[in-house]
C-alpha cells in the first residue's frame, strides 16, 4: 500500500512528465488535464486533483498578493518546468531550514514567497 506522500510524489512526477511534453511553454493543455482526470488509475486521478488544487490555490494567493500590494514574482517566460521546479525546491529547502515554523504554513503561501524571492521583478529606474 502506498503512503500518501509516495502517492503525491508519484503524482508530481507524472505532472512534471506531462508538463515537459506539453510544448515549448511547458503548459499543460486542457486536453492533457481532461485525459488525466478521466484516468482510471490512482496516479492520474491524484495528478488531476493536485493540478486543480494548485491552480485554485495559486489564484487565491495571487489575489491575496494583489490585495496587499506586496511583491510579485517575474518568472521569465522561457523558464522550463524543470528549472522552475529545481529553483523552487532549492529555495524551499533553504527557507524551511532558516525558518522551521514555516513548515506548518500553507504550502501555497510559502511557495509564493519563495517564488517572489527567487524571481524578483526588476526595479523601475
Amino acid at each position: 500500500m502506498k503512503t500518501p506522500l509516495a502517492t503525491w510524489a508519484l503524482s508530481a512526477l507524472l505532472l512534471t512528465t506531462v508538463a515537459a511534453s506539453a510544448g515549448e511553454d511547458n503548459a499543460i493543455t486542457a486536453a492533457d488535464l481532461q485525459q488525466l482526470c478521466r484516468g482510471s488509475d490512482t496516479t492520474s486521478r491524484n495528478v488531476c486533483r493536485v493540478f486543480i488544487v494548485g491552480v485554485v490555490q495559486g489564484m487565491q494567493l495571487g489575489l491575496q498578493i494583489a490585495d496587499r500590494h506586496g511583491a510579485r514574482p517575474c518568472v521569465p517566460g522561457a523558464t522550463s518546468a524543470e528549472a522552475l521546479e529545481s529553483t523552487v525546491k532549492a529555495q524551499l529547502d533553504q527557507r524551511l531550514k532558516a525558518a522551521p515554523d514555516d513548515e506548518q504554513q500553507a504550502a501555497a503561501e510559502v511557495i509564493g514567497r519563495v517564488v517572489v524571492h527567487a524571481f524578483p521583478c526588476p526595479q523601475p529606474h
